[in-house]
């Protein structure tokens, strides 16, 4: 059993990516490489507010912000994933330098086309896919704990023991969906 990983915050807030302050996109990190950086990774949030420091995942676009306890937990995957310090900064100048952004090392294309339902959209030349209901191929992860799904890089998906060990030091802030599930009534 496989889930996807993803984060919920106590409020609509967003921690997003600064391409201006890291002189990077965000594109970049959904790679799988190693990342080689001396500073840290530079998040925006309209405030800091007190309750940040009691949530082990920020609720992000596609970069996951971590706490240290989480670091500490899944420290020993080192073919799985890559802390990198992360700096946070509010709209009055606020810093937090207490997370780490995951830098997920496996980008792997594990969607079962069969199983999955989803629509293949076009917009300005582009392609991606609407994913309706997801579906992982058996034994996709190919031993890895965590990966990005490559068919849909903004997916990250974690094995049933990942999430047992997020349960089990009752982490905060991370939300599991189960494959199979849809929001939609009918989605086949």
């Amino acid at each position: 059993m496989y889930f996807e990983f993803s984060a919920f915050y106590k409020r609509d807030a967003a921690f997003t990516f600064s391409q201006e302050r890291n002189r990077m996109k965000l594109f970049d990190l959904r790679t799988g490489q190693p990342l080689n950086i001396d500073k840290p990774l530079e998040f925006e949030v309209d405030k800091i507010d007190r309750d940040i420091e009691s949530y082990d995942l920020l609720p992000t676009y596609d970069a996951p912000l971590v706490s240290a306890r989480f670091k500490d937990i899944f420290n020993n995957l080192i073919d799985d994933i890559q802390f990198v310090n992360a700096r946070i900064i509010d709209r009055m100048n606020n810093i937090n330098d207490s997370f780490y952004y995951v830098n997920i090392l496996n980008v792997l294309p594990i969607m079962d086309k069969i199983r999955s339902v989803f629509e293949e959209e076009i917009d300005e030349n582009e392609s991606y896919l609407s994913i309706k209901k997801l579906y992982i191929v058996d034994g996709g992860l190919k031993g890895y704990s965590i990966v990005r799904m490559k068919e849909h890089d903004s997916y990250i998906i974690v094995t049933e023991e990942f999430k047992k060990r997020c349960e089990d030091a009752q982490l905060k802030g991370l939300h599991f969906t189960e494959e199979g599930y849809s929001i939609y009534t009918n989605p086949d």
